[in-house]
């Protein structure tokens, strides 16, 4: 096709004339989120017949709770718009739930909703100033929603033989890294429960990371959409415990509710006048991009918000077995010799394959993305590469997730499984052994040791 431009005439004048659908060129080479693009690629397979275990897309899929269904129906007729910052007895909802489960004072008036807390944060990115500090890994939309802000993304580093801890020492070696590559760092982003890894930060950790930020001047984006789905073995603990004045918390109904496609989010900004100036910005912007949240369904989140025994009851459940299935696919990791973080909260592992670096090479792979494609068409396991998450792409390093291993999707036998939920023990706790039966969870467990006696094969050829 010639696209070299062309002189054109219209009553009497001459403009040269673009090509029609041209593309802005900082996002010509924007591809789909990875998370989303390996589940169509699921869906594509299975539709022709290909059997995958699919271990690629992280979703809570749970039944929606009663309570929330039957406040949705209640909700139906209610089609007017709702105020840009969200009805006013969500907000006030949200703002008694963030103090009960988080231990954050917390107004209605700091409370901004929205339709999932992924536009919120991109939405933050654009109306703070500066560049943004992104722990490496970190979850696949951190970096490109900050190339799209306009910002610069500057990768910390974490320790990946402590559960990816954040340290004060990396965070400010970030900033002179970033600083002197031209840099203005004023954002750090960060994510715990963690996406990828499934760790969660120990409450020094927090508490070091708020104190070198309140310090540095450095606003938090505490990203806390896996808060509620904490293992038991670590406690969940906000960065705003320790930094009010500087912390803003993002959540959902999308992980713990197992209701993403209800699409509701929530941001917590901090008190006093610099708060409300930050709101008064993001309300701004929210009435030109999105203009409200659907109103039925932030009517229908007020019970979602409210105490209710019920539903604390399912959260708990829910926790508790995704939990349980993360730690049995981990503990068959482990037994494989496969080095990962233990996991502390949601539904994701991370194993490093490093150590069959040269057995990969063998099949001429080298790096993360290679080591995914191979593993969903030599062995029919989706999963995302670490490069997805910001990783070198010589690192061998995987996003596994878990949350589709249950099976079944007949809501009778997921209420069946929440069910059993009580009667299983926090891990690594003593007590009385209780085993599921999941035969997807069962199916990726043996191809784990599949994969792992062929590159042993392959090690020991060497």
């Amino acid at each position: 096709m010639d696209h070299t431009p062309r002189q054109a005439t219209t009553t009497g004048q001459q403009f040269e004339a673009g090509t029609p659908l041209e593309l802005n060129a900082a996002l010509s080479n924007m591809v789909s989120s990875p998370t989303l693009a390996i589940n169509e690629a699921v869906a594509r397979r299975r539709a022709q017949g290909q059997e995958t275990i699919h271990l690629g897309f992280g979703e809570a899929t749970f039944p929606l709770h009663p309570v929330l269904r039957q406040a949705l129906a209640e909700a139906l007729e209610s089609t007017g718009y709702a105020p840009v910052a969200g009805v006013p007895k969500l907000r006030q909802a949200i703002a008694g739930y963030i103090q009960r489960t988080r231990g954050v004072n917390c107004t209605a008036e700091q409370v901004i909703v929205g339709p999932g807390s992924k536009p919120l944060i991109y939405a933050l990115l654009r109306v703070l100033d500066g560049d943004v500090l992104v722990p490496r890994p970190s979850w696949v939309s951190y970096n490109p929603q900050t190339r799209l802000a306009g910002r610069k993304a500057i990768p910390v580093a974490t320790d990946p033989t402590d559960h990816h801890r954040l340290t004060p020492s990396a965070l400010t070696e970030a900033i002179v890294n970033g600083r002197a590559k031209g840099a203005k760092p004023r954002i750090l982003l960060v994510n715990s429960p963690n996406n990828p890894t499934g760790s969660m930060f120990a409450e020094e950790d927090v508490a070091a990371m708020a104190t070198w930020a309140s310090e540095t001047g450095i606003t938090i984006i505490s990203d806390e959409i896996y808060a509620e789905l904490a293992h038991g073995w670590r406690s969940h603990v906000s960065p705003a415990r320790f930094y009010p004045t500087g912390c803003i918390i993002t959540g959902g109904l999308s992980k713990a509710f197992s209701a993403g496609g209800w699409r509701l989010g929530y941001a917590i900004l901090p008190g006093g006048e610099l708060g409300k100036e930050l709101g008064k910005a993001l309300r701004a912007l929210a009435s030109e991009i999105w203009s409200a949240a659907a109103t039925p369904i932030e009517e229908a989140a007020i019970a979602a918000f409210t105490l209710n025994t019920d539903l604390e009851t399912y959260v708990r459940r829910s926790a508790r077995l995704h939990s349980y299935v993360t730690h049995e696919l981990y503990l068959t990791l482990s037994e494989l010799g496969i080095a990962c973080p233990r996991p502390a909260g949601a539904f994701y592992l991370y194993p490093d394959l490093a150590p069959w670096r040269d057995a990969l090479a063998r099949l001429n792979i080298t790096t993360s993305t290679q080591l995914a494609q191979y593993l969903l068409d030599t062995w029919d396991m989706a999963t995302l590469p670490g490069t997805a998450f910001g990783e070198e792409p010589a690192t061998l390093r995987l996003r596994l997730a878990t949350s589709m291993l249950y099976g079944s999707p007949q809501q009778t036998d997921l209420w069946h499984l929440l069910s059993q939920a009580d009667s299983l023990p926090t891990p690594g706790e003593a007590g009385q052994e209780v085993k599921l039966d999941l035969p997807e969870l069962a199916k990726a467990q043996e191809r784990w040791k599949e994969v792992i006696a062929h590159l042993n094969g392959l090690s020991q050829a060497l």
